[in-house]
């Protein structure tokens, strides 16, 4: 079995679990304003901790601070493999980022021509079942 690895980008920290979920948790320490630029710092840092996998899942924690749109579409075009994606939003802040990134990326393909699924859910348990799920469902 594989071991737990921990990447820590600009603002945002992955954790490849031993369940092929990759965890994306904002980094307390970053209090600037998220850009572009540490967007794709962010992602570079996700693609080196999952390596090429095509069996791995997005748990995503939405951070308490302002993102803009354009960070929105860059998120949601960027493919990594993924089955899916989860998002946990915690505040109300978290919701009206979410929800703005379902309605930027609904039904559009990302860069590699796929539409991922992905879904809001307020508890982390709920989102790793989902994950867990899908994961299963892509296998067959």
């Amino acid at each position: 079995m594989q071991e737990e690895k921990r990447l820590i980008g600009t603002s945002q920290i992955g954790v490849l679990r031993t369940d092929n979920i990759v965890e994306v948790l904002d980094n307390k320490e970053w209090d600037q304003p998220d850009t572009l630029e540490v967007a794709k710092e962010d992602v570079a840092m996700l693609r080196q901790l999952i390596d090429g996998r095509p069996d791995i899942c997005l748990l995503i924690e939405i951070p308490n601070r302002h993102t803009s749109k354009e960070i929105l579409n860059y998120y949601q075009q960027m493919d990594m493999g993924e089955v899916a994606r989860a998002m946990i939003i915690d505040s109300f802040a978290a919701k009206l980022i979410g929800n703005l990134y379902l309605k930027v990326s609904k039904g559009k393909p990302n860069e590699a021509g796929r539409v991922v699924p992905t879904k809001l859910f307020r508890k982390k348990d709920e989102a790793e079942k989902w994950l867990l799920d899908r994961m299963e469902k892509h296998k067959k």
